[in-house]
Parts: structure tokens; sequence; C-alpha cells
């Protein structure tokens, strides 16, 4: 039989239970946004702070990844994001005898969106950023030395895409990658 790490349980379900209750504030602040493009902008907070979870998926080279997202933002009115968040991205292989391992490599990001639409343009909610990553945890073969991530993040209505580049093995290799967050 092949080796598998074990999951401590215990710790994996405080962790998703800490971050249900960050995922309904988060939640109830996007809905408060929407108010206050139509009430008196005195009344209401000019920063706000988000704590959100996220999942989605990315094409890394040639192989589709699953990735989990959590991160902490302080966003200004309708205005401006500045975002810090920790991406694990998820890689399946199959050992020798034919069972999975799965490698786990986590960048830690730190991303500023605008939206285009306090200056006119596009729709009430046309928000576009940078983000840029450092690699903290590198299993497998997937990233070798030093790696960084440049990418542009579109955040859609109920998802985001994010097409980028990962410079790996100390600047040496460049590669494009896309994803989308939930």
């Amino acid at each position: 039989m092949g080796t598998y790490k074990k999951i401590n349980m215990k710790r994996f379900f405080i962790i998703v239970l800490l971050m249900i209750p960050a995922f309904v504030i988060a939640q109830s602040d996007e809905k408060n946004d929407s108010s206050i493009a139509s009430a008196d902008s005195s009344k209401h907070k000019r920063y706000s702070l988000t704590l959100a979870p996220s999942i989605g998926a990315g094409l890394y080279r040639n192989e589709l990844a699953p990735s989990f997202y959590i991160g902490i933002g302080i966003k200004k009115r309708n205005f401006y994001e500045v975002n810090f968040n920790s991406s694990s991205i998820f890689f399946f292989e199959r050992d020798i005898d034919r069972n999975y391992e799965i490698f786990r490599n986590t960048f830690i990001n730190a991303e500023f969106l605008l939206n285009l639409s306090f200056f006119g343009i596009g729709e009430l909610n046309n928000w576009n950023g940078l983000g840029f990553g450092y690699l903290v945890e590198s299993k497998g073969q997937y990233f070798r030395e030093t790696t960084f991530q440049l990418y542009y993040r579109k955040k859609m209505r109920y998802f985001s895409i994010v097409p980028g580049l990962i410079l790996s093995d100390n600047l040496k290799e460049v590669f494009p990658i896309i994803s989308i967050r939930l």
C-alpha cells in the first residue's frame, strides 16, 4: 500500500468552523455595499474590513488544479480594495503503487483592486486589479527554487477571472496561468 499523509481532522474542522462566520460577514458586507450608492454617505463607514475564504481552480502549465484562498482586505466604499491572501494550490500525482498523492503549494499574495465605475468606466461594479505573490510552501516538483506570481484580477458578479504569470526557478522559468475564483 502507498503512504498517505494523515490529515489532522480536528484542525481541519476548526479552520472550517472559523471560516463560516467570516464568509457570512463578507457576504453581508457585499450586500451593504450596494445600499451605499443609494443612501446618504455620511451614515456609512468609509472603510470596511473583510475576511473571506474562497475556492477555485486553475490551469498551471498543463495541470488543472483546485485551489483554496483565505484573505483579509480593506475596502474603501466602492472605490478601491487592498487584499492580502493565502492561496493553496493542490496537485495530484500517482505514485508507483498507483495511489494518489496530494502536493500543496502555497502562495502569499498582495493585491490592489480599483472600481473603474467610480471613474465612469463600465457598469456599477467594475473591479479590476493587479496582484503579486511569493511561494512560501512548495511540495512536489511543480515549482522550483524562488517562485513568484504576477496576476491580473477581474471581479465578476459571482466569480473572478485571474490570468497571470509564474516566475519560477530563480526567475529562469516563466509560464502563464489562468484561474477562476468563486
